[in-house]
């Protein structure tokens, strides 16, 4: 086996115009890439290839085994004379064919696990790599030689990988080692592992770097961009606790608020040109790949929360597979193969000089701007009166009941629940999901279970549920309703419009607006219509009853007792139920 200070032999080796080209016309035909080995029973070779040709055999035969250097040309120090021959020798540059076959050779004994031998081999050729390209050389040959460079990087990460696995250990320490040995290779940060479970911060990795991008995301931030930016800082200050809990959850720098930030301004409404929703951004496909329900009733992609929670593991992915935020970013912004790509055609993993979409570009200075001012808006100069922090309880609704009449148990205002639940898209909790959290205001969450518990199912519900008759259709019954046929065929799950039969289930939508005409035709044939926040209570007659005893019982007036029941008179009789409307509790 070659020792290590064979690598400047092997140099001398492909220095001399006469004894290279041969070496590598040799190995183009038998060897690497190109072909095998010579058998056993070869003629051996002439004497005239002296040293080449005996490095060169050394290195090939990987299929049987590998023949012994002669003791004098192993670890013997040079002579004088050699040292001064070595200063006079003239290094002739390797042409792309024989550079293709050396790295083909090393390739061969990283295969036949002659990990030493490719190791000197590859410094070989990274050595000469590095010499200037021939002048005169037309782009194939410039293309040739820059993918031979990028080969060769990616072989010395196999060499790695190969030799600490041989060793039948495969911990990260291990692998580090064997990377730390080639460092000459400067191998991507996403290829070499990372000892220990801990990520290091986006402080330490990314908010350090200062340059004209970033400055200039700066300069716009606190120029043309002020009031856009301190309208973002006033919501993180009403949702910051909240994220950067759940980031701390899913072992995560906090700092990656400002992801949100940038890509929504934190924002559970934000749609943009491609589909993305939410504070987050997310897409249908990654929103269904990370449990998120997104359907007619729902959109879990804006809820604050739950959306934090899906960015929180994707992102961990998107960490494991490249090891560098400033990509994790740029893979969250652009998809993780666009940037797999970028990597790939351009032989490195520097964010900084990968081509890229110009948006992705711009990506994460301006994440890195937003960052540097939002950890310190003061000294930025942007005064701010912080936003309450983002709280609320949770209720559980068993079916679909409009959030108005939620608000309504909680005594709080409609618009108040509506802003806490913006994944709901009809203002409605979802049917045939049992307990679905619905979320009020802090404080009132015991309040609004209790009032709920006691709401008629015919009351609560704005969506109703009508039974097909035969002979009628869809849109004879979305007319009846008020709603259009493609709301009735996409929230039944119908194939088709035309598909009906008697019996059929159907659930209909029934908004607020179309309650509130139903009272008003109420109103209009007599009725009694409660007020707001009033609920019907129920009261059995008993024998010696009187109408007053049971208005008085009751705590409502004689008149309103006769009007909610339609009685003209003051006849009653035992067992006969009788209505009132009172605040709801």
């Amino acid at each position: 086996m070659l020792m290590r200070n064979s690598r400047k032999d092997l140099l001398r080796t492909f220095a001399y115009p006469a004894s290279g080209p041969l070496l590598v016309f040799w190995l183009l035909g038998l060897a690497g890439c190109a072909g095998h080995p010579p058998a056993p029973s070869d003629p051996a070779p002439p004497d005239s290839w002296s040293w080449a040709w005996m490095v060169a055999e050394d290195s090939l035969w990987t299929d049987t085994q590998a023949l012994p250097l002669d003791s004098s040309l192993v670890d013997e120090e040079p002579s004088a004379a050699e040292n001064a021959d070595e200063t006079s020798e003239t290094i002739y540059p390797l042409s792309l064919t024989e550079l293709e076959d050396l790295y083909c050779l090393a390739l061969d004994h990283v295969s036949a696990g002659h990990y030493a031998l490719a190791e000197d081999l590859l410094f070989v050729l990274q050595d000469r790599l590095a010499e200037p390209a021939p002048a005169g050389g037309d782009s194939l040959g410039l293309a040739l030689r820059r993918s031979l460079a990028r080969r060769s990087v990616l072989l010395g990460g196999l060499l790695a990988e190969s030799r600490a696995f041989a060793s039948g250990q495969d911990s990260d320490s291990l692998l580090s080692q064997g990377y730390a040995a080639l460092a000459p290779f400067a191998f991507p940060d996403s290829l070499v592992p990372i000892t220990g479970a801990r990520r290091p911060s986006v402080a330490a990795d990314l908010l350090m770097v200062d340059n004209a991008l970033v400055r200039k995301w700066e300069d716009y931030f606190r120029g043309p961009g002020r009031r856009q930016f301190m309208h973002w800082l006033r919501r993180k200050s009403s949702v910051d606790s909240l994220l950067t809990a759940v980031l701390a959850e899913e072992g995560l720098p906090r700092e990656l608020v400002y992801l949100s930030m940038i890509e929504s301004g934190f924002s559970p409404h934000a749609h943009s040109t491609v589909g993305a929703v939410g504070p987050w951004q997310f897409m249908p496909g990654t929103a269904k790949l990370f449990q998120l329900r997104y359907d007619w009733w729902v959109d879990e992609r804006r809820d604050v929360e739950l959306s934090t929670r899906a960015a929180a593991a994707y992102l961990r992915r998107l960490y494991d597979q490249f090891h560098d935020w400033a990509l994790v970013l740029a893979a969250y912004n652009a998809g993780e193969r666009r940037i797999e790509r970028a990597i790939r055609l351009s032989g490195h993993d520097d964010y900084w000089r990968l081509r890229l979409p110009s948006q992705t570009e711009d990506f994460v200075p301006k994440f890195i701007a937003a960052a540097r001012l939002g950890e310190d808006p003061a000294a930025a100069g942007f005064a701010l009166e912080p936003a309450p922090p983002l709280q609320y309880d949770v209720v559980p609704v068993d079916d679909a009941t409009d959030l108005a009449l939620i608000a309504r148990c909680a005594h709080v205002p409609a618009q108040d629940v509506v802003a806490l639940n913006p994944a709901l898209l009809r203002r409605a909790s979802p049917p045939d999901s049992p307990g679905y959290p619905v979320r009020v205001p802090a404080g009132t969450g015991a309040a609004c279970r209790a009032a709920l518990k006691h709401v008629p199912a015919e009351e609560r519900l704005t969506w109703r549920r009508h039974r097909v008759k035969r002979g009628e259709t869809l849109s004879e019954i979305a007319l009846q309703y008020g709603t259009s046929v493609g709301e009735l065929v996409q929230l039944n799950k119908l194939r088709s419009a035309h598909l009906l039969h008697p019996g059929d289930q159907l659930l209909i939508p029934m908004p607020v607006l179309l309650a509130q005409k139903a009272k008003q035709r109420a109103v209009e044939k007599g009725h009694y219509v409660p007020p707001e926040g009033y609920r019907r209570v129920t009261y059995k007659v008993e024998k010696g009853d009187t109408l007053t005893g049971i208005a008085r019982k009751l705590g409502v007036s004689l008149r309103h007792l006769e009007r909610v029941n339609g009685l003209r008179g003051s006849l009653i009789h035992p067992g006969q139920k009788l209505y009132a409307y009172r605040p709801a509790a």
